[in-house]
């Protein structure tokens, strides 16, 4: 009888055990597995602030780009206007701006990479909001022109007696090219525009 009940105890240990073991190893198993899927999960969730990262740098970059080009683009209407104040005076166009305008070609390609360029006209302060500097733009007469013959572009000799002759087509027309700086928010970011002005009068 004892040894039936010590056999069946010693059974019961050994089934314990080995249950034990079974448990353990289950245990080991789940804890592998719950490791792998935390280290899955967390790649993934860095992979995605990676991306959000580089997509609202990618935004932000976007953004400045706009706010610079529509600062030159500001910048370019100013200079319009300042185009129609020169027309009013003795404005003469000359390789140093003296007057505010520059004769054809005599001003520096690509200006803009200096600071404080001779010539330049800096867009007054708070007109742009937003930006890290304000505006900055140059004029240039386009062309030497005499009385056209008919196609309608009168004598730019500015200042002289000839400025405002009537062409053939019975218009005075004044062609200006003007280019313009910005600034975004941040001054390393810049964006630059042209454009051509002609004036009727």
């Amino acid at each position: 009888m004892n040894t039936t009940r010590h056999h069946r105890s010693a059974l019961a240990i050994t089934e314990l055990t080995q249950l034990n073991k079974r448990v353990i190893h289950q245990q080991g198993v789940t804890l592998v597995s719950v490791m792998v899927i935390i280290f899955i999960v967390g790649i993934m969730a860095f992979g995605s602030v990676d991306v959000s990262h580089v997509s609202e740098k990618s935004a932000g970059n976007a953004i400045q780009r706009s706010r610079a080009f529509q600062a030159a683009d500001g910048g370019s209407t100013v200079a319009q206007d300042r185009v129609q104040q020169l027309m009013r005076t003795r404005a003469f166009a000359d390789t140093s701006a003296t007057d505010g305008i520059f004769s054809r070609e005599s001003f520096q390609e690509k200006w803009w990479q200096e600071d404080n360029y001779a010539g330049q006209h800096d867009v007054p302060m708070g007109t742009v909001l937003g930006v890290a500097a304000s505006p900055r733009y140059i004029i240039e007469q386009v062309g030497q022109f005499v009385t056209d013959g008919g196609s309608g572009i009168s004598s730019l000799d500015i200042g002289s007696a000839a400025y405002g002759s009537r062409s053939r087509s019975g218009r005075d027309v004044a062609i200006y090219r003007v280019q313009s700086q910005g600034y975004g928010s941040l001054d390393d970011i810049k964006s630059v525009v042209e454009s051509v002005v002609g004036f009727s009068f």
